[in-house]
């Protein structure tokens, strides 16, 4: 499969205040692999991707594995993202930015390293003060051991 790596905080030329508008600026036709400048692709699913053969998948999610500092934090995985992108869909939302369409796709398990290193700027988030953050955290994680991911 022919795809080309773009590193949003490399590769886009100026500030960047629209997510979903700069990730569609690479879209022009053929395949992409977002990375985040905080994410590496590990050569294992560099060699996966090299193999896929799409079909008709306009694309695909990634699993990613979330560090924090090099540490696993167990809350933040299993964790997927629309990694691999054909021009056959376009991302919205200014920030945190989805999808559309939403399916077809298809999965990929072999994961992006995400180490997070900077402050986080999640951490002053209304949810997190709610008390029912950790149950819903507890759900998020049983449901997605339920599937199978």
């Amino acid at each position: 499969m022919e795809y080309r790596i773009v590193d949003l905080g490399k590769d886009y030329p100026g500030r960047i205040d629209d997510f979903a508008k700069t990730r569609n600026s690479f879209l022009h036709d053929g395949w992409v692999l977002f990375i985040d400048s905080d994410e590496e692709a590990p050569r294992g699913l560099l060699r996966v991707l090299d193999q896929l053969d799409p079909g008709n998948m306009p694309y695909y999610w990634i699993r990613r594995v979330n560090l924090y500092k090099g540490r696993y934090v167990p809350g933040w995985n299993p964790d997927f993202k629309p990694a691999l992108v054909s021009s056959r869909v376009r991302f919205f939302g200014r920030i945190h930015e989805r999808v559309t369409p939403k399916d077809p796709h298809g999965t990929i398990d072999i994961p992006l390293i995400h180490n997070h290193n900077g402050p986080w700027a999640y951490r002053n988030y209304w949810y997190q003060n709610l008390p029912f953050y950790r149950l819903w955290l507890a759900s998020k994680k049983i449901v997605e051991v339920a599937r199978g991911r």
